[in-house]
């Protein structure tokens, strides 16, 4: 599985959202199947709660990429 560039510096629970795709893309869940909830503050400022559901969401995107033969024959050919 290749994964993004600097992922070992990712904060460890947004690498953990990211890798949580892996099972949902191979259960063949849908994108809509995030675990994730958009969360606000009580006084309606946003929470981290994006940045988990975008680091899942591009995880998701990642792994389907990554199994697309066609995607997969030019990345193997990447300089």
């Amino acid at each position: 599985m290749k994964l993004p560039n600097g992922f070992e510096r990712w904060n460890p629970a947004m690498r953990g959202a990211y890798l949580k795709r892996a099972k949902a893309s191979e259960a063949r869940q849908p994108l809509s199947s995030c675990p994730y909830e958009d969360k606000r503050k009580p006084c309606g400022r946003l929470t981290w709660s994006r940045s988990f559901i975008a680091a899942w969401r591009d995880g998701w995107n990642d792994f389907k990429a990554q199994q697309d033969p066609i995607t997969q024959f030019w990345e193997d050919r990447r300089p």
